[in-house]
C-alpha cells in the first residue's frame, strides 16, 4: 500500500506566522495555488481512498487538489493542538515566554498551554496509519499538516527526526509505503513533477 500525504497549502496563519493548531483558518491565494500544484503531482494516480484532516485549510486543499474525490474527514491527522497559543504569533510567544517557550516548541510539548505533547500527537497519527494500512487499499491519499506529517516520518524512521533536516513545505507531497507489516519512506516533500529522462 502506498500513502501519499499532502501538507495543506499556505494558510492565513502560516503567512502571519501564527500558531494554528486546531484553528479554522483559510488558505491564502498562494495556498490555493499550492493545493492545485499538489493536484498536478497526484494527477493520474487512482486513489482507492482519500482522507483529509477535518480542519478547514486541509479540506480546502483536498477539494482543490482532488476535486472529484469523496474524502473521509478525520481529526486523527489534525495539526498539534497548541492550546491557548492558538492564534498567537510566534514572535509574540517568544517575547512573552522567552527560552521556556522556545524549548517547549522545539520539544513539541504544548501541554503547559492546554494542548498536546509529541507523544499524544504521535498516538493519534499511529492510529491513522493503522487505519490506512488496515483498509485493504492499494493507494491512499491524505491531506494533513506539517506536524502530523513529521509524526509519520518519526514513526517510520523509528525515532524523532530533526525537522530542519526534513522541511515540510505547503503543498509538498510525501510518499510512504506499507508492506509485510513495515512502513518505509519512499519520497519526502516533492514539490515538482519528476522529469522523464
Amino acid at each position: 500500500m502506498k500513502l501519499y500525504v499532502v501538507r495543506h497549502g499556505q494558510s492565513e496563519d502560516n503567512l502571519a506566522k501564527r500558531h494554528s493548531g486546531w484553528a479554522e483558518c483559510s488558505l491564502t491565494e498562494k495556498g490555493e495555488a499550492d493545493a492545485r500544484r499538489a493536484g498536478e503531482l497526484l494527477k493520474g494516480i487512482a486513489f482507492d481512498k482519500v482522507y483529509s484532516s477535518d480542519t478547514k485549510r486541509a479540506r480546502q486543499t483536498c477539494a482543490l487538489a482532488l476535486p472529484d474525490a469523496d474524502p473521509e474527514y478525520t481529526p486523527l491527522i489534525r495539526e498539534t493542538n497548541v492550546g491557548s497559543l492558538t492564534g498567537l504569533e510566534v514572535a509574540e510567544c517568544q517575547r512573552r515566554w522567552g527560552e521556556e517557550y522556545d524549548e517547549r516548541r522545539k520539544a513539541r510539548n504544548f501541554c503547559p498551554y492546554g494542548g498536546e505533547n509529541l507523544e499524544m500527537h504521535m498516538k493519534r497519527v499511529r492510529e491513522f496509519m493503522a487505519l490506512a494500512a488496515g483498509g485493504g487499499w492499494n493507494t491512499v491519499a491524505a491531506f494533513s499538516h506539517g506536524g502530523s506529517i513529521h509524526c509519520m516520518l518519526d514513526i517510520v524512521m523509528g525515532e524523532p527526526q530533526n525537522k530542519a533536516d526534513y522541511p515540510c513545505t505547503n503543498g509538498g507531497v510525501s510518499v510512504f509505503s506499507f508492506e509485510n507489516g513495515t512502513w518505509t519512506l519512499e519520497e519526502w516533500n516533492r514539490l515538482e513533477e519528476k522529469q522523464v529522462q
